[in-house]
C-alpha cells in the first residue's frame, strides 16, 4: 500500500475557543479529502496546522514521509485558499494569480503561460485585467483558486471556499472544483460544514466534532454506515433508533420498543439502528415485507424535489419520498400506512 501523502499523528492544539485533540489523519496522494463538521469543530485549526500557520502543541505532521512541524509554510509545497480569499485589491487578476510565482522567481514567460493556462481552465480569461473589487463572489473564488494552483502545489488546502456564495453559485463551483481536481490530480484537503457540497466533491470524508475526528471513510461509508449517533445526525440519517440486538434464526434482530427489526449485520447488545430516510418506503397498509410496521403519518414537510414524511408506528420513522410519487399515492397527515425498509439498508453500531 502506498504511503499517504499527508499524515497527521496525535495532533493537538488549542487556539482560544477552538481546539483539536489527538487528531490522526491520512490523506492519499491524489485524493479530494473533505473535513466536514459543524461550526467551531476545529476544522480550520487542523487545516492551518497542515498549512504551517500554527505549530501543534503535540503531535506530528508528515508530508510524503517527511516531518514538517518546523518547516515554514512557504516551504511545504502547499497552495492555501483562505475563507475570505485574501486577494490583493491593488493588483489586477493576472497579477494576483502570478503573485506566488513571482515570489519564487519564475521567469516572466513561465509565469505568463501558467496564468493563461489556469485562467482558461477556470473560465476567467476575460477577467485578467479586472481588479478584485469589481468581481462577483464566484469570480473571486475562481481567481483565488487559480492563485493557489499557480505554484503547482503538492497539496491544495481550501478553507470553506464556498461558504460565502449563494446556493446556485456554490453548486456551479462544486462542479468546477471537481473538474479541476480530475484534470490536475492535485491532492486536496477541503474544509466544509455543508452536506451537499461535500457529496459533490469528496473522494473521502473526515467527520470532526468538538476537536476530535469521529469517522473517516468514503461518502458511502460515512453516510450509510455512521460510527456514532453524532455522525448519524450530522449526515442527516434521521432514523437513529436505540435498541437491543440479538441473534435469531432469521439473522440479527434489533428490538426497538415493542418492534423487532431484521438487520443484515452481526452485533449483540445495546445498539443504535440507523436507516437513511431515503431507504424507508411508505405505502397503504397491507404490504408483507421485511421490517414492515403499521402506523400513521404525523408530519409531511415539503423539501422541494422530495417530501419528508414522519410515521408513528410505535417507533418513529422518517422517510424521504419523491414529490411525484408522494402526490400519486394520495397520502396525507393522519392516514394509516405501512412503513418498511430492506434489512440490507440498516446499520447498527454499539450504543455507548
Amino acid at each position: 500500500m502506498d504511503r499517504p501523502l499527508i499524515q497527521v499523528r496525535g495532533l493537538s492544539l488549542r487556539l482560544g475557543d477552538f481546539a483539536v485533540h489527538d487528531a490522526d489523519l491520512d490523506v492519499a496522494k491524489g485524493d479530494y479529502f473533505v473535513l466536514l463538521g459543524p461550526t467551531g469543530a476545529g476544522k480550520t485549526v487542523l487545516l492551518e496546522c497542515i498549512a504551517g500557520l500554527h505549530r501543534p502543541q503535540k503531535g506530528e505532521i508528515y508530508v510524503d514521509g517527511v516531518q514538517v512541524n518546523d518547516v515554514a509554510p512557504e516551504r511545504r509545497g502547499m497552495g492555501y485558499l483562505p475563507q475570505d480569499y485574501a486577494l490583493f485589491p491593488h493588483l489586477d487578476v493576472r497579477q494576483n494569480i502570478a503573485f506566488g510565482m513571482r515570489l519564487r522567481k519564475r521567469s516572466k514567460k513561465e509565469t505568463s503561460d501558467k496564468v493563461d493556462e489556469l485562467a482558461a481552465l477556470l473560465g476567467i480569461t476575460h477577467l485578467l485585467r479586472r481588479t478584485p473589487l469589481t468581481l462577483s463572489g464566484g469570480e473571486q473564488q475562481r481567481v483565488a483558486l487559480a492563485r493557489a494552483l499557480a505554484i503547482e502545489p503538492r497539496v491544495l488546502l481550501l478553507d470553506e471556499p464556498l461558504s460565502a456564495l449563494d446556493e446556485q453559485t456554490r453548486e456551479t463551483l462544486c462542479v468546477e472544483l471537481r473538474r479541476v481536481h480530475e484534470e490536475l490530480g492535485t491532492t486536496t484537503v477541503h474544509v466544509s460544514h455543508n452536506f451537499e457540497e461535500t457529496l459533490a466533491v469528496a473522494d473521502r470524508i473526515g467527520i470532526i466534532h468538538e476537536g476530535r475526528i469521529r469517522q473517516v471513510g468514503t461518502a458511502e461509508e460515512v453516510f450509510r454506515r455512521p460510527a456514532s449517533k453524532f455522525v448519524a445526525g450530522f449526515v442527516r440519517c434521521d432514523n437513529a433508533l436505540r435498541g437491543t440486538a440479538r441473534k435469531s434464526e432469521r439473522g440479527l434482530l434489533v428490538r426497538v420498543g415493542e418492534v423487532d427489526f431484521q438487520v443484515a449485520e452481526e452485533m449483540e447488545g445495546d445498539v443504535f439502528l440507523t436507516i437513511r430516510p431515503e431507504d424507508v418506503a411508505v405505502t397503504r397498509p397491507g404490504v408483507h415485507r421485511p421490517n414492515a410496521v403499521r402506523g400513521r403519518i404525523t408530519r409531511v414537510v415539503d423539501k422541494g424535489a422530495v417530501m419528508q414524511v414522519a410515521v408513528d408506528a410505535g417507533v418513529n420513522l422518517v422517510a424521504l419520498i419523491g414529490r411525484r410519487d408522494f402526490q400519486a399515492s394520495g397520502l396525507s397527515v393522519g392516514d394509516e400506512v405501512a412503513a418498511f425498509f430492506d434489512p440490507t439498508a440498516a446499520h447498527v453500531f454499539p450504543a455507548h
